[in-house]
């Protein structure tokens, strides 16, 4: 795919299919991306189609980082909450939940997913609630009880083996979309196939992980769609694991060594994972220098990537602890135990929400810590209780200021929208007859005659209008067109654009109740500011208050009415 950047006139002539097919054939590049999701956005607004919003916004929320994905995630949620629509605000909470994983934070991850099924089990997206399903799963292995895991696995894959799923998939994907729905249903087979290793690997039930690997392996000659290398590596990872388990080491190295072979192609967590059994196999093999060796490899690439180690990986700082321990690498030993206690900590915060039970496991260093904390800290805390008190003492007056001020801000702010909604718009122009020095009559009245037509165009809406640029649509010069502004309306030239932009969002936002939906960036754009924070210092220069609070008060009053 080429990665010249595609314009804005070519995009604007695309219909809203032919937008989305460019979306998922320019994958990877987020540039193109934006412009493609935020065109799509934008006839969507003009138009007033929520559903087609939410989309739009939806392909927004899978371009950048996590915690911006979160954002325009949230963005589907609030367009979407009220509608009885097949894929949203479901879709919304599934993005959160994906993007929660990203940065690590399973919880949060989870209930998201657990949010997104309650909705797709109402508007009965057998698709959705089998994806869903697809995360629950991996976090139950993972997390919880795996046997738990592998019973909600059994109804997935009834679901998507009943006759009326692929019939579901049909109904729920756009119409138009050049979706291979045959082999999104192989997908679907392939990931509950994949589901059952998981969750026999896991449960050390290694018969019935080979069974399901056979199966997967035939399954994957009749898939030629996406991710197939992916699947492949997947397989051949787990094959590793499983001689490992079944105490075969020298097949497991030589599956890591078929895996390193393609390194390029693997994952940052799969190049861990590979390296970690090849050496944990060649120590079992009683090449211990040579396994330390990869073991270090694969703690590099965890370091390098910010990979966050899951249960079954624990074993890699355990075993470079113990060997730094044995050769007497006090400073290594010392880091490597701090390390586990860390990922101990991370890891119980996930247990203390899936699988209580499950905390036991980690009470002895924790124990072991926390009585040498003790010990360490016996000596001070009568003389930091004091301090203590007298901290809470301090916080608790500063709370009580920030309260009494924040009631203060609001009954302001309260007065001055009041005023607001009492005020008829009045002219901008001065009605004084001084006019700008040394300037005829004719260049004058050409300029103000100029700038009446300039406010009915809303030109002044384009974030790119300067002085100079202005002068030039004029046929005037700079310093006229100033001198004039100043003479006849009392503002400078940034005033005066500032002060016609947020009339125009505060006529928009008291007239149009769709604006008000609308995020204060979305509205900002409107009017012709680059980013949220110029325009809401803009509007609270001119009216004491910001946008949000405005849009917040005029919503109030129409519920009331």
């Amino acid at each position: 795919m080429s990665s010249q950047n595609l314009s804005n006139t070519y995009l604007d002539s695309l219909g809203y299919e032919e937008l989305l097919t460019k979306f998922n054939k320019y994958s990877g590049d987020s540039i193109n991306l934006e412009s493609i999701a935020r065109m799509y956005l934008r006839k969507a607004r003009k138009e007033g189609d929520t559903i087609k919003m939410a989309r739009g916004y939806d392909r927004l929320a899978r371009i950048f980082k996590p915690k911006v994905n979160l954002i325009f995630a949230d963005s589907v949620i609030s367009l979407t909450m009220k509608h009885n629509h097949i894929t949203y605000p479901a879709m919304g909470y599934i993005l959160k939940g994906y993007n929660y994983r990203l940065i690590k934070d399973a919880v949060n991850a989870s209930k998201n997913y657990k949010k997104a099924d309650s909705i797709a089990q109402i508007r009965k997206n057998l698709q959705q609630q089998v994806h869903i399903m697809q995360n629950l799963i991996s976090e139950k292995i993972t997390w919880g009880n795996k046997e738990d895991a592998l019973s909600l696995q059994h109804s997935r894959d009834r679901i998507i083996k009943s006759k009326t799923y692929f019939n579901n998939i049909k109904k729920s994907t756009r119409v138009n979309a050049h979706i291979d729905i045959k082999q999104l249903y192989i997908n679907e087979l392939l990931n509950s196939n994949i589901n059952y290793i998981f969750c026999h690997l896991n449960l050390r039930n290694y018969d019935s992980t080979r069974l399901y690997i056979d199966k997967t392996k035939e399954l994957l000659k009749e898939y030629n769609w996406v991710e197939k290398n992916h699947y492949e590596n997947w397989i051949d990872e787990v094959l590793m694991e499983l001689f490992y388990y079944e105490s075969d080491y020298n097949n497991s190295i030589i599956q890591a060594k078929k895996l390193l072979d393609k390194e390029s192609r693997l994952e940052p967590h799969s190049r861990m994972n590979v390296n970690l059994f090849k050496g944990l196999s060649l120590i079992r093999t009683g090449q211990r220098k040579l396994g330390i060796t990869y073991l270090k490899k694969s703690d590099s690439t965890v370091i390098a990537n910010e990979i966050q180690l899951l249960p079954n990986d624990r074993k890699l700082l355990v075993v470079l602890k113990e060997y730094y321990r044995s050769i007497g690498d006090a400073e290594n030993h010392i880091s490597y135990l701090n390390r586990i206690v860390e990922v101990d900590s991370a890891m119980m915060i996930n247990y203390k929400y899936f699988e209580p039970n499950m905390i036991r496991n980690f009470e002895t260093p924790q124990l072991l810590l926390e009585k040498e904390t003790l010990i360490s800290s016996l000596k001070y805390r009568n003389r930091k209780s004091k301090i203590l008190n007298w901290g809470f003492i301090f916080l608790l007056l500063i709370s009580l200021l920030l309260l009494v001020y924040y009631i203060q801000r609001q009954q302001l702010y309260k007065r001055r929208f009041d005023k607001l909604m009492q005020q008829n718009e009045t002219s901008n122009y001065n009605s004084s007859n001084q006019y700008a020095y040394e300037l005829s009559p004719e260049v004058i009245n050409n300029i103000l005659l100029k700038m009446e037509g300039f406010e009915h165009s809303k030109t002044f809406l384009n974030h790119e209008i300067t002085l100079q640029s202005l002068a030039k649509l004029f046929e005037t010069n700079a310093n006229y067109l100033s001198r004039v502004i100043n003479a006849k309306i009392g503002k400078n030239f940034s005033q005066y654009i500032n002060d016609l932009r947020i009339d125009y969002a505060m006529t928009g936002i008291r007239s149009d109740k769709k604006l008000r939906k609308y995020t204060i960036k979305a509205i900002a754009e409107e009017c012709g500011y680059k980013n949220a924070e110029s325009f809401s210092k803009a509007f609270y220069k001119r009216n004491g208050i910001y946008p949000s609070y405005y849009i917040k008060k005029l919503n109030k009053a129409d519920q009331k009415n």
